[in-house]
């Protein structure tokens, strides 16, 4: 899961497209990644819980983004299949996002408060 935040931070779209069980053909997948690379800033992640049981795995997570319409956080409970010891993203359900409130610690790292930051 890590990994995948990483290749999605530094826009390394082939490892995403190699660590992915596709549902849809690899060139439409790549289209809408790299469509999502041009758009987003990502600004943390933070791993809820996760869980694995032989070769599969799920992670829920929290990770911040910037894009056109300003801050919000992805939620998402995410599976994976592990195959010869690597491991793919099968699938992900998003969650709703918890509320962030004006006085925490706003997710871009400045240090400061959301509402003086991202959130203002």
């Amino acid at each position: 899961m890590r990994s995948r935040y990483s290749a999605f931070c530094t826009g390394n779209v082939d490892y995403l497209l190699n660590t992915h069980h596709f549902p849809e053909p690899a060139a439409v997948m790549r289209d809408r990644i790299e469509a999502t690379l041009k758009t987003t800033r990502w600004l943390g992640l933070r791993v809820i819980h996760s869980q694995s049981d032989g070769d599969m795995g799920e992670v829920e997570f929290l990770a911040g983004y910037k894009d056109a319409g300003g801050f919000g956080l992805l939620r998402e409970h995410s599976l994976f299949h592990r195959e010869q010891d690597r491991w793919f993203y099968v699938s992900g359900k998003h969650l709703p996002p918890p509320k962030l409130q004006r006085n925490d610690i706003c997710w871009c790292g400045s240090g400061k408060k959301f509402k003086k930051c991202c959130g203002a």
